[in-house]
């Protein structure tokens, strides 16, 4: 069901998420953070064209890893429209591990019983929100965060980029695949006992 879900939300996304990235589009992307986030400071640069290039690169790096679990875009979207274009972070799209709450989304970890409660944004998310960036899309870890490997039975197994015969640990594992496949230039894990370091 909730592949289901994920692939709904793709398909309903609006064309341009399924076209070609633009060559402004790859200009934003090729900006490093300081540089996309002094542009919309400048208002030389609209958080909205930002989402729309990350969330086509995050499409993207999706359709080559399975990286993704919930798909945010509409939401952030709206976001870009009244978020802090003055912030340390302004204008700038952030991918979050699945465990990590969005309000109005799920964070099972992978885990089926959790699958459709809901949650509110977590204290994280409301200071990456009051520093301007935008929540776009969240990624994939193995069951309860409690593997090396990055696979569950409600999301399947997310690939390596580098070589699709294998994962790419854990289990952070869905962000690091996503940031390497060029989908998200910053995103936030978490690490108990390896988490992000195995990934990196």
């Amino acid at each position: 069901a909730k592949q289901q879900e994920r692939r709904t939300r793709i398909e309903s996304l609006p064309q341009t998420y399924q076209a070609p990235l633009t060559a402004a589009e790859k200009a934003i992307l090729a900006k490093p953070i300081s540089e996309i986030v002094a542009s919309v400071q400048s208002d030389a640069l609209k958080p909205a064209d930002i989402v729309v290039a990350y969330g086509k690169a995050a499409l993207l790096a999706h359709e080559a890893t399975n990286c993704l679990t919930e798909i945010m875009l509409i939401e952030a979207e709206a976001s870009a429209q009244s978020c802090n274009t003055q912030g340390p972070l302004a204008g700038m799209p952030i991918s979050l591990k699945d465990e990590i709450s969005v309000a109005g989304f799920d964070a099972c970890i992978g885990y089926s019983a959790w699958v459709g409660r809901k949650q509110e944004d977590a204290v994280l998310v409301r200071l990456l929100r009051d520093a301007g960036a935008i929540p776009y899309v969240k990624t994939n870890v193995p069951i309860t965060m409690l593997s090396f490997e990055c696979a569950n039975d409600v999301f399947g197994a997310t690939t390596n980029p580098h070589n699709s015969a294998y994962v790419p640990g854990g289990s952070s594992g869905g962000e690091a695949a996503l940031i390497a496949c060029g989908g998200s230039r910053v995103g936030v894990g978490s690490d108990g006992a390896g988490s992000v370091r195995l990934p990196s």
